[in-house]
């Protein structure tokens, strides 16, 4: 099997409405399942027919009293064990396979134990104890069981209360979401690492699905919670404001995060709190992207990178940077605009950038603060040829200089004659 296919396709769809012993009954979860079920399993019909196995998903449904406390458990140890259960069977899942796990029900968070970042999350399970936390399922044993599959892909979605506490599990990475995907960049996509996380809210966030007046959103006859309703949009790839923000036919999970968490935010806006979604990559993620292909995708229409001559060569040895570069100069956004800040402020009258040979100053300098003074919109700066102190300072110092020379002379003389 080729690492730019997939062998197998699964997804475990989790949803709880009919909550027991204290706990309040939802409305959407159910539903809202079915829903993500019925698109996934529909969805490769509508794909040119070279892309329909390879993305036909296997779906094990699990509702209500299928998703306790024990039998969470025992699909976690199926996990564990690298296989996932369907019906009276047990599949072992490949490195060639791809895995989207779903959930939607109650969560919580709760206050991080000694020596623990962040709060502890959990998932409430159909037959779980109002109040009694070991009735629930940690967050953390999930995450675990999800990092022990040995496939390729992975994408697990949570939608129930304070979801973002899952992140605390994980690791957390900058968002860099709208990329042109080449077909080389389509074939890493598919053949690199991909485990990541989408959350429906942040973690000390209640998803509108858990408040007392539950939030949903009205779609013709369908009822789902917002952040359901978004999904559901972006999938299906039907809606003005696509999720598809390059219009390649690819939805990565990236692009899924961004559109999900412009749609939650303004679905929300009017209630309680806003609902942010959140996105985390799992400790196995590399340079893969979990992805959904829309009806208009082809491979054979994505251009080619293009090539690599020494102008666009991002590489540049044990040269730096230069202001020329600064299209290839990435990676150091917070600091360049930290030092603009820095120069820019009326409080300084000079700044020093002081480090050891060979950390990149140079390439900071003339790749990255200099563009952002050239451009600036606020301020004006006179830029100055970049010099070289050498065997004599001064001299580059006073050449360097002399094309201002002349404005500063007349600057003084005037100066002067007004003072007379």
């Amino acid at each position: 099997m080729s690492k730019h296919q997939f062998n197998r396709n699964f997804a475990i769809i989790l949803g709880i409405n009919k909550y027991i012993n204290g706990i309040r009954e939802l409305e959407t979860a159910v539903p809202d399942a079915h829903k993500l079920a019925q698109i996934i399993q529909k969805q490769h019909q509508n794909l040119k027919q070279q892309y329909q196995v390879q993305n036909k998903y296997e779906v094990q449904l699990l509702l209500n009293q299928r998703v306790t406390l024990s039998k969470l458990k025992e699909l976690i140890e199926d996990f564990k064990q690298g296989q996932i259960p369907f019906d009276k069977e047990k599949v072992v899942v490949t490195e060639s396979d791809r895995v989207l796990f779903y959930f939607a029900g109650h969560g919580i968070a709760l206050e991080a134990l000694e020596n623990q970042e962040g709060p502890v999350g959990y998932l409430i399970p159909q037959d779980a104890t109002l109040g009694d936390s070991n009735t629930y399922l940690p967050m953390q044993e999930l995450h675990d069981a999800l990092n022990a599959l040995p496939c390729r892909h992975m994408l697990a979605i949570l939608d129930c209360c304070f979801a973002g506490a899952f992140r605390w599990a994980s690791l957390k990475r900058e968002i860099l979401p709208k990329v042109t995907v080449y077909k080389e960049r389509y074939d890493r996509f598919i053949s690199d690492a991909a485990w990541q996380v989408i959350t429906s809210a942040a973690d000390d966030q209640k998803a509108l699905d858990s408040l007392g007046q539950r939030g949903k959103v009205q779609d013709g006859n369908e009822v789902n919670s917002p952040f359901a309703k978004a999904l559901f949009d972006a999938l299906r790839g039907d809606t003005e404001e696509s999720a598809d923000l390059n219009k390649d036919g690819i939805i990565t999970a990236t692009e899924l995060y961004s559109y999900l968490r412009d749609q939650v935010e303004i679905l929300t806006e009017n209630h309680y709190k806003r609902q942010t979604p959140g996105l985390c990559p799992l400790r196995k993620h590399d340079k893969g992207e979990f992805i959904f292909l829309l009806p208009e995708f082809d491979r054979d229409k994505l251009e080619d990178a293009p090539p690599l001559i020494p102008e666009n060569n991002p590489y540049q040895g044990l040269e730096s940077y230069d202001e020329k570069d600064s299209n290839l100069f990435f990676g150091r956004e917070n600091l360049i605009k930290q030092l603009y800040q820095h120069v820019v402020s009326k409080q300084q009258a000079l700044t020093v950038v002081l480090g050891a040979s060979g950390t990149g100053k140079s390439s900071l300098m003339k790749a990255g603060l200099l563009p952002r003074l050239r451009h600036s919109q606020e301020h004006q700066f006179q830029i100055l040829q970049v010099m070289r102190p050498g065997e004599t300072p001064l001299e580059a110092l006073a050449q360097v200089c002399s094309s201002i020379a002349t404005v500063i002379t007349a600057e003084v003389l005037r100066a002067s004659q007004l003072g007379g």
